[in-house]
């Protein structure tokens, strides 16, 4: 049978020409693909750039802020970074981030002549964001305004709670002092640590303890070598390594 040039009279021809035309359609298929990518990756920087640059800028450096938990109250405080200004008073004002309300003054930190405020009546959630706005004024005559924004899971600091200590002859009992009543929310996953120091030596411990910390909790470090020397000090550390201030 006499051959037509140009065409494959063979199966080996045909899987050849059968596996081009598979080649083509993957490389289309990618090409669509690979554009499809680019568009969307195109779209979605486009998002995060109008998102970020959307956002308001609430930062005002001229006053240094720290929220911390002291005793398990929530306590905002603050110190000017230009120690010319002498304000006589201040006031505090703040407001939620999710929620589009017109910021509001914390009436307890009106006119108040301390360099801090109690804010656990007012932040009672550690998942939103605060918009925090502090006015200073001289009689009449405002010095000065300035802002700052917190999210209390990620900028609390956490004070040692009070405690006293008892030493006898082979151990110490350490007596916590924790507020009878301690809202869940302020609790932050804490543990409580206990530590021991001798001769170099540290040792931690850290108890359980059951249900919420409120009421006293006592401690005993036991099996203690007599006549010796012993540094105790108790703080609590959060779940995820954040800012801890132990007791001298």
């Amino acid at each position: 049978m006499p051959r037509i040039p140009g065409i494959c009279h063979c199966k080996i021809c045909k899987s050849q020409e059968k596996t081009l035309k598979i080649a083509k359609m993957l490389l289309s298929q990618n090409a669509f693909i690979f554009r499809s990518l680019n568009l969307v990756l195109m779209v979605y920087i486009s998002l995060v750039f109008g998102i970020s640059y959307d956002s308001p800028d609430y930062t005002d450096e001229s006053c240094t802020f720290k929220i911390s938990l002291r005793n398990f109250r929530s306590i905002l405080s603050w110190e000017l970074k230009n120690h010319s200004i002498v304000p006589t008073h201040y006031t505090l004002l703040y407001t939620i981030m999710s929620k589009p309300e017109d910021l509001k003054v914390v009436k307890n930190c009106a006119n108040t002549t301390r360099s801090f405020c109690d804010l656990t009546d007012e932040w009672r959630s550690t998942h939103e964001a605060y918009v925090t706005v502090l006015e200073g004024f001289s009689g009449n005559t405002t010095l000065f305004s300035c802002s700052h924004n917190f999210w209390l899971a990620i900028d609390m600091s956490f004070e040692p709670p009070e405690f006293e200590i008892v030493g006898f002859t082979n151990h110490i009992n350490v007596m916590v002092k924790f507020p009878s009543i301690v809202e869940e929310e302020l609790q932050f996953d804490l543990s409580l640590v206990i530590e021991e120091q001798s001769e170099g030596i540290v040792k931690k411990h850290k108890p359980e303890i059951k249900g919420n910390m409120s009421g006293n909790f006592t401690y005993i470090i036991d099996k203690l070598i007599p006549n010796t020397n012993y540094c105790v000090s108790v703080y609590l550390e959060h779940s995820d390594e954040q800012a801890v201030i132990k007791s001298p």
